[in-house]
C-alpha cells in the first residue's frame, strides 16, 4: 500500500453550493515508539474546506418546537463580512438583557417574504416597561458599516448581508436568508445596489427549518416590521415576546467533522479528540491509518499514511519534585532539550490533588511559568482549563484532577528552561512539579531535568521522582553548598540523598559524593558536585518510576537545595 492515499466523495445531502473538502498538507509517514505517548496530529492544517472556514448554528424557536439549521460561512472568499458577523456572534451583539425583567433577551426573524427571503440580525425581543406583557423589540447595537463583497450569486440556500437602498456599503448587523435563486430577475439580488454580499449557505437539511419559518403566518405592522413572522399567535391580540420567532442560541461550530481508522489496532491506534488525531503505538510493526473529514453537507475526503512502531531507546520521560512553597522560596524545576528539531513538553504542577494523598499543608492555589535560558517568560498558567490548548492537555491523560492546578503543554527548540511554581497571592505550602516528554518517536531529548527548592523535615523534604522507559545509566546529585555562589543565602549546607524504587526499596544513597564506591565514574561523568559536603550516586536503573529524597543531616537539616539527574 502507498504510505500516502486520498479519497474523495460528495455525501447525498451535499447542496448545490457545497464545494467539497480537500486534502491541503498531507500527513507523512513516520515511526513511533512503542508505549510512547499519542502522537497528537492538528487536522486543521490536514484538511481544507474550500467554501467554509468556520460555521455556525442557529437555534430558532418555532410554534411548538426548537428549529436547528446550520450555516456555513465562506471567509477564504468574503473574509470582511465574515469576519464581521462572527463579530456580532462572539460579542454577543444579537442577545442582551432586558432592562425590565432582567433576563436574556435574543434577536429573532423580523421580516419573512414567500419565496424570497426570511430577514434577522436587526432587533432583540424586548418587553414594553410599560406592560411586560407585551413586545416592544431594541435595535441590536451596530459596528460600523462594512464594505460590500459581491461576486457570489444569491441562490436558493444562501445568506447575504441587508443594507440600506441606494448605500453599497452600509452592511451591519441584519442578514437574510434566500428562500430562491434571487441573483437573477426579478430580484436582481446580485447586481441591485451593488450587489448583495453571500457570505454563506445553509447545510444539509437546514433549509427544512428556513421553510418552517417562513411558513409561519406575517403580520403587517409597519416598517421594520410590515411583513413579521409570528407563532401561536391569534389576532388582534396584543404581540408577545413569545411570539416572535427567536433565535435562542448562535453557536460557533466546526465545518468539519473527523474519524480516523487502523488497519492494525494491535500496533498502533488511532482515535479523534476534537481537531487532533491521536496516534498510539502498542507494538512493532506498521499499520496504515485513515483520517477521514467530513462537511456540514456530507461530502468527504480522507487520507492513508503509514505508522511503523519500533522499541524506543531508553531515555528520561518524566521528572517530578515535591517540596514546600514560600513567598520567596518559590519551587523551580530545571530541564534541558538536546539535538535538533523540537520537543512536545507538558508541565504541570500540583496542590490540591495531593491532599488526597496525605499532604495536609498542600499549596492550594498554584501558578506555573516558563522561562527559557535568558530569563525571559514564554508562557504562564494558573489553572489549566483555562489554557487555550486545553483539549490537548486533557488529551495527554496527565490534565491536574483539580482546576486549580496548573499546566503547560507545549512544543520547544533545543535549549534550557526553567518552570517557576509560586502560590497565588503569596500563599505557601507542598506542591509537585513535573516535567513530562511528550514525544512519541525520535528526536530530541530530555538531556537533564533539575529541581531547585527549599528543603525541610520530617514530611517537608524534597522528593523527585523519575520515569525511566528502559535500561538506563544515570548520576543523580544533590547539591547545597554550590548554590551560595549563585547568590542564595539560606543553602542548605549538608544535603543528603537517597534514591528508591517504585516500591520504596533503597536503591541508593550518600551524603558525600568523594565517599561513593562509584566516585571515579561520578567524577568522569564531568557532573560531579563542586562541594565534597554534596551527594551523587552513579546508577543504571530498569524501566520505572524511581524516587529521590534529599533531606539534611547536621545541626542544619533546613535549606535550599538543587537536585538534579544527568542521563549517561
Amino acid at each position: 500500500m502507498l504510505a500516502l492515499s486520498f479519497c474523495l466523495a460528495i455525501g447525498t445531502t451535499a447542496s448545490a453550493q457545497n464545494v467539497a473538502p480537500i486534502v491541503a498538507a498531507p500527513i507523512a509517514a513516520f515511526t513511533e515508539y512503542a508505549g510512547a505517548p499519542a502522537r497528537s496530529i492538528d487536522l486543521t492544517p490536514v484538511f481544507s474546506d474550500p467554501d467554509a472556514s468556520t460555521a455556525v448554528q442557529l437555534s430558532v424557536l418555532l410554534p411548538s418546537s426548537t428549529g436547528i439549521f446550520n450555516i456555513a460561512l465562506d471567509g477564504q472568499h468574503k473574509p470582511n463580512t465574515v469576519a464581521n458577523f462572527l463579530n456580532y456572534v462572539n460579542s454577543g451583539r444579537y442577545f442582551m438583557t432586558d432592562p425590565t425583567t432582567h433576563t436574556l433577551a435574543s434577536s429573532f426573524v423580523h421580516r419573512s417574504v414567500s419565496g424570497f427571503v426570511v430577514q434577522g440580525g436587526g432587533f432583540i425581543g424586548t418587553v414594553d416597561p410599560a406592560n411586560a406583557n407585551n413586545a416592544r423589540p431594541t435595535a441590536v447595537t451596530t459596528f460600523p458599516a462594512i464594505q460590500n463583497e459581491p461576486g457570489i450569486s444569491n441562490k436558493l440556500g444562501t445568506i447575504a448581508m441587508a443594507k440600506l437602498a441606494d448605500n453599497p456599503n452600509s452592511a451591519t448587523s441584519q442578514w437574510f436568508i434566500n428562500l430562491a435563486n434571487n441573483g437573477g430577475p426579478p430580484a436582481d439580488l446580485d447586481t441591485q445596489n451593488g450587489g448583495f454580499t453571500v457570505f454563506g449557505h445553509v447545510t444539509g437539511n437546514g433549509m427544512t427549518t428556513v421553510n418552517a419559518i417562513a411558513a409561519l403566518p406575517t403580520y403587517n405592522l409597519g416598517s421594520p416590521f410590515d411583513s413579521l413572522p409570528l407563532r401561536n399567535y391569534t389576532s388582534p391580540n396584543p404581540i408577545k415576546v413569545t411570539n416572535l420567532v427567536s433565535i435562542s442560541a448562535i453557536t460557533i461550530i466546526s465545518p468539519l467533522t473527523f474519524t480516523a481508522i487502523s488497519d492494525n489496532e494491535a500496533v498502533a491506534t488511532a482515535t479523534i479528540s476534537g481537531k487532533s488525531l491521536l496516534v498510539t503505538g502498542l507494538q512493532p510493526g506498521t499499520a496504515h491509518i485513515t483520517a477521514k473529514a467530513t462537511d456540514l453537507d456530507g461530502a468527504f475526503v480522507s487520507q492513508t499514511f503509514n505508522v511503523m512502531v519500533t522499541t524506543g531507546p531508553a531515555r528520561l520521560a518524566n521528572i517530578s519534585t515535591r517540596a514546600q512553597v514560600g513567598t520567596s522560596d518559590v519551587l523551580i524545576g530545571g530541564f534541558i532539550v538536546s539535538g535538533s528539531g523540537s520537543k512536545r513538553i507538558l508541565i504541570r504542577s500540583l496542590g490540591p490533588s495531593l491532599i488526597s494523598l496525605g499532604v495536609t499543608n498542600a499549596l492550594l492555589n498554584p501558578t506555573l511559568e516558563l522561562h527559557a535560558q535568558d530569563g525571559t517568560l514564554l508562557f504562564s498558567n494558573d489553572n489549566w482549563t483555562t489554557a487555550p490548548n486545553k483539549q490537548e492537555i486533557s488529551d495527554t491523560g496527565r490534565a491536574p484532577s483539580s482546576s486549580q492546578e496548573p499546566a503547560i503543554l507545549t512544543t520547544l527548540a533545543p535549549g534550557k528552561y526553567t518552570a517557576i511554581v509560586r502560590g497565588v497571592g503569596n500563599t505557601t505550602g507542598v506542591a509537585l512539579v513535573e516535567i513530562y516528554d511528550q514525544d512519541s518517536g525520535p528526536g530530541p531529548l530530555l538531556a537533564n531535568l533539575s529541581t531547585r527548592a527549599d528543603v525541610a523535615t520530617g514530611p517537608n523534604v524534597m522528593i523527585g521522582g523519575v520515569i525511566v522507559t528502559s535500561n538506563k545509566t544515570f548520576v543523580v546529585r544533590a547539591l547545597g553548598p554550590t548554590l551560595t555562589k549563585f547568590g542564595l543565602a539560606n543553602v542548605l549546607p549538608d544535603p543528603a540523598l537517597e534514591l528508591r524504587n517504585a516500591q520504596g526499596a533503597l536503591v541508593d544513597s550518600n551524603d558525600n559524593w568523594q565517599t561513593s564506591p562509584q566516585k571515579t565514574q561520578i567524577h568522569a561523568s564531568g557532573v560531579a558536585p563542586p562541594n565534597p559536603a554534596e551527594p551523587a550516586v552513579y546508577v543504571s536503573l530498569p524501566a520505572g518510576n524511581f524516587t529521590a529524597i534529599v533531606h539534611g543531616v547536621g545541626a542544619t537539616p533546613t535549606g535550599t537545595a538543587l537536585v538534579e539527574v544527568y542521563p549517561q
